[in-house]
């Protein structure tokens, strides 16, 4: 624009000039610098004409972390050569700047490709590129739209977890009231002494009596029926009780642990279920299978944390879903007291509850003290090591403190 303001000063100067000196030298500049223009522009029009464009096909859906290729190819199909053009795509995706220059030959054609990485979940549009064309001196400029956007939804990171196994602790007797029914054999192993979330159903009165200590009995896991029926995951949405921004958040450590637990369980064959109240209510009853799989995780990939129902509400407003043979895994930064409460509802129905916390301290044992599993996952943690059951066993007792994993640190 501020050429264009330039260009028609100059002239109009030339003009006045030659008007008032009556110059033909004057005149030869003044029609010159017409002729200048006129060129130019005629060099903008035709060089925006009949160009096409032909965009590879991309996947409707991947997943944080991962890379595709983008092919472009631009075609002249005119007899005239396409010169100084740029080609820029159009899309809404996080750092990704797709631009290259572009000289075409008559009936020529110019391929070029790109990787594309995701660093953040949600839907983007990429494939529709803008085309402009500008003169060499830069006083004009023509754009056409080439190319149809394509939707493509980028699903939360999964990462692995092989020795997440809360079941584990069953069988040392760890949190046997939070031990799902009929997961519990018959035969008495060894006796440990008691501590807080453990059944008063499992006293052993005569070690009991022997030691002067209340002791608790330590049953074999039954093995041929350690899965439950159900697995529920619980994540908390809640916008005012999340912190940080981008990927360090606790919004997306959530969303990324949710995904995370949601492909373990199916992968091992298990039903699993989603509840959540962000900006939206959701709730997948639990299925296995690659249908309800993608399902719960393109809600993933779009929910954002701007809930205002308190996850103990989310909870309590789903009574008669969580049962004995439900696996419940509440993935929450709250600190609210009332969580608890929802939670012995559960527990106090044989349910296995888990809790994954961002901050421990007192929330870790007041739900330990009510027989849930607790894992506290820290900013900058490796979350596959903070919920490594082998090397971080959950806090068991209301008088540990949460547990703290040396070398998390990614």
């Amino acid at each position: 624009m501020k050429n264009k303001v330039f260009v028609i000063l100059v002239l109009l100067t030339i003009l006045a000039l030659a008007l008032a000196t009556g110059f033909s030298l004057l005149w030869r500049l003044f029609i010159l610098a017409v002729l200048m223009l006129l060129i130019s522009y005629w060099w903008v029009f035709l060089g925006i004409r009949n160009i096409e464009a032909q965009v590879k096909q991309l996947p409707q859906r991947c997943q944080v972390g991962e890379t595709i290729d983008e092919e472009v190819t631009l075609l002249n199909q005119s007899n005239l050569p396409k010169l100084f053009l740029q080609a820029r795509e159009n899309t809404d995706l996080p750092e990704h700047r797709n631009l290259t220059a572009v000289n075409l030959s008559p009936h020529g054609a110019y391929t070029w490709r790109s990787k594309v990485r995701f660093h953040r979940r949600g839907r983007y549009r990429l494939g529709s590129y803008t085309i402009t064309a500008s003169d060499p001196f830069g006083f004009f400029q023509r754009q056409i739209q080439l190319g149809s956007p394509q939707s493509i939804l980028v699903c939360p990171e999964t990462i692995e977890l092989p020795h997440f196994d809360p079941m584990a602790y069953h069988a040392y007797g760890y949190g046997t009231k939070g031990k799902l029914a009929g997961q519990m054999s018959t035969n008495v192993a060894s006796v440990r002494e008691y501590t807080n979330g453990d059944s008063l159903k499992h006293l052993h009165w005569h070690s009991t009596a022997h030691t002067g200590k209340l002791m608790v009995k330590i049953f074999d896991p039954d093995h041929s029926r350690n899965t439950a029926k159900n697995v529920w995951i619980v994540v908390d949405m809640q916008q005012s009780v999340h912190t940080g921004d981008g990927d360090k958040s606790t919004e997306e450590y959530t969303v990324t642990i949710a995904t995370t637990l949601i492909k373990k369980y199916m992968d091992n064959g298990a039903s699993v279920g989603l509840i959540a109240s962000a900006e939206q209510n959701y709730c997948f009853t639990p299925e296995w299978g690659s249908q309800p799989f993608w399902n719960m995780l393109t809600a993933l990939a779009l929910m954002q944390a701007e809930g205002d129902v308190p996850i103990e509400q989310t909870i309590a407003g789903e009574p008669g879903r969580f049962g004995s043979d439900s696996i419940v895994i509440v993935i929450t930064p709250s600190q609210s007291e009332r969580l608890s409460t929802a939670l012995r509802q559960i527990t106090s129905r044989e349910g296995l509850v888990i809790a994954i916390l961002f901050d421990g301290g007192n929330m870790a044992r007041m739900l330990i003290s009510i027989g849930a599993q607790v894992y506290v996952v820290r900013r900058g943690d490796n979350v596959a090591l903070a919920l490594n059951s082998r090397r971080n066993r959950p806090i068991l007792s209301a008088k540990e403190p949460p547990p703290v994993a040396s070398s998390l640190e990614k």
